[in-house]
């Protein structure tokens, strides 16, 4: 469908989709997109804008109210894992057997729903959602680490949590970040996140650190490794030239979902 030239402003869309979902509990692209004359891609970054605002969470199809993970279970374990390029690259690093640590936020749990029903792999995570999605796979054995629940990411975090890591041996970590320094460490957006990121990687054999773009632009408030300390970056397509820099600097393999992206637009 080709956008309508006098379709509404970005913010207008935005408040109308709020509005709709707020009256559904849940939206549509493809319904969205005729409502508002746009194409269903204008209303994907509208939905992605809006869950960077904690407004809202993108799942399978649309999206659904930031939604209390114990009483919208169903709700919360759809994601859908096309609107997150980098999730769906990363799902190729996926092994069939061993030790996972998948990080809490939006990719990881897009990147949850491409696990493998291997009862020869382990998945460790203090996210719920990321829990209640790959439980779902009957062979997966999935450990929640528990913790004190931030409402914002529905994460984990904690003495419990980090105590619990420290016991644990991880084959391979997908890491989230909430920010990148000219230097190249990486950044958490809290303390809490910061010694969950920190002590997953000391655990870990081989690290994935994923991310979009628009990560890298964040000011996560705490510092907690140097992206030396990474084994594979993957990005979407519009990580600038400066991070590439820093990761071939720093020896990081890094993978890029540009030509992914470019297929799920088209």
């Amino acid at each position: 469908m080709k956008p309508d030239p006098t379709s509404r402003s970005a913010d207008d869309r935005r408040a109308s989709i709020l509005l709709a979902l707020a009256g559904a509990g849940r939206v549509e692209v493809n319904e969205l997109a005729e409502s508002l004359a746009v194409a269903e891609e204008t209303i994907r970054r509208d939905l992605r804008t809006l869950e960077d605002d904690g407004r809202l969470r993108r799942a399978h199809g649309g999206a659904i109210s930031v939604a209390d993970p114990v009483n919208d279970l169903d709700r919360l374990t759809v994601p859908e894992p096309v609107a997150h390029p980098v999730a769906t690259l990363a799902a190729t690093l996926l092994p069939e057997r061993g030790i996972l640590f998948l990080d809490a936020g939006p990719i990881a749990e897009a990147l949850s729903v491409c696990l493998p029903n291997s009862a020869a792999l382990q998945v460790v995570t203090t996210s719920i959602p990321v829990a209640l999605v790959a439980s779902r796979n009957s062979e997966l054995s999935v450990y929640n680490l528990g913790g004190a629940v931030d409402p914002v990411d529905d994460s984990q975090s904690g003495q419990w949590a980090r105590e619990s890591l420290e016991h644990i041996r991880i084959d391979l970590a997908f890491i989230s970040v909430s920010g990148l320094t000219p230097s190249g460490q990486l950044l958490a957006a809290n303390p809490k996140a910061a010694r969950i990121k920190r002590a997953a990687m000391d655990a870990a054999t081989t690290v994935v650190l994923v991310a979009d773009h628009d990560q890298f632009q964040a000011h996560g408030l705490v510092k907690f490794a140097q992206l030396d300390e990474v084994d594979h970056l993957v990005v979407d397509g519009e990580v600038n030239d400066a991070i590439l820099a820093l990761a071939a600097e720093a020896g990081v393999l890094v993978l890029r979902a540009s030509a992914l992206e470019s297929e799920i637009t088209q």
